[in-house]
């Protein structure tokens, strides 16, 4: 099988690591949105968490805002939306018509959300849209590398954010597991070394959370 370009590869994803984190960080902001009411400085971990400044927002109301809606801010789901979108057209002639249309709802979503702030209740068409898109990369990419390299996006999205999280260590594990075949089957797009490092900080309790993070940082070649 010929292999895809280094750019497409790229393209591809981003536009499944994009389309996750979106899915992702609304299902966390669900837990931790009434943690915030509770107690508005809490926002701060969720920050941390993220790797994000906290000083960058003035309150509680304006992370919440900000990490939802904001354009310019490039850690908004926004902004990962338009990241997603971006992604979906260059390589939208390898992907259905459906599968891109389902980026385009999410798009269409946030935008009208955005517009009058609404709350976080009124995202949920954005996560229904991106369990659409993944429910259609599974059912309508025959493609084995153009679906694997969605894929690796969304595990290795998925695998970091549940490590910044501290989701327990059979989670991460199972995460690590999903993604390990897309890696091996696409060596020349992947470093197997540093996925080999990733196995042996992953092999027991206990991890090195910064180490783990680096690790998944530098393990897409591209």
């Amino acid at each position: 099988m010929e292999q895809i370009s280094g750019g497409t590869a790229n393209s591809l994803f981003w536009l499944g690591r994009y389309m996750q984190r979106v899915y992702t960080i609304l299902h966390f902001f669900e837990k931790f949105r009434d943690q915030i009411i509770e107690s508005p400085e809490d926002y701060k971990e969720f920050c941390v968490k993220l790797g994000v400044q906290e000083d960058k927002y003035a309150s509680a109301s304006d992370f919440m805002a900000r990490i939802l809606y904001d354009k310019d801010d490039g850690n908004s789901l926004f902004a990962a939306l338009k990241c997603a979108f971006n992604n979906a057209i260059m390589v939208r002639d390898l992907t259905k018509s459906d599968i891109f249309s389902y980026v385009q709802l999410a798009v269409d979503k946030i935008e009208e959300c955005a517009a009058k702030n609404a709350d976080i209740n009124d995202l949920q068409g954005v996560a229904d849209s991106a369990m659409a898109f993944w429910g259609a990369v599974d059912e309508r990419i025959f493609n084995r590398e153009t679906r694997d390299m969605i894929k690796a996006g969304w595990f290795l999205e998925d695998l970091d954010l549940h490590v910044r999280f501290d989701y327990p260590f059979w989670r991460l594990k199972g995460m690590l597991n999903r993604l390990e075949f897309r890696v091996t089957n696409n060596p020349h797009l992947f470093d197997v070394g540093k996925f080999l490092e990733l196995k042996e900080a992953l092999a027991e309790p206990g991890i090195n959370r910064d180490n783990v993070l680096y690790l998944i940082s530098v393990l897409f070649r591209l």
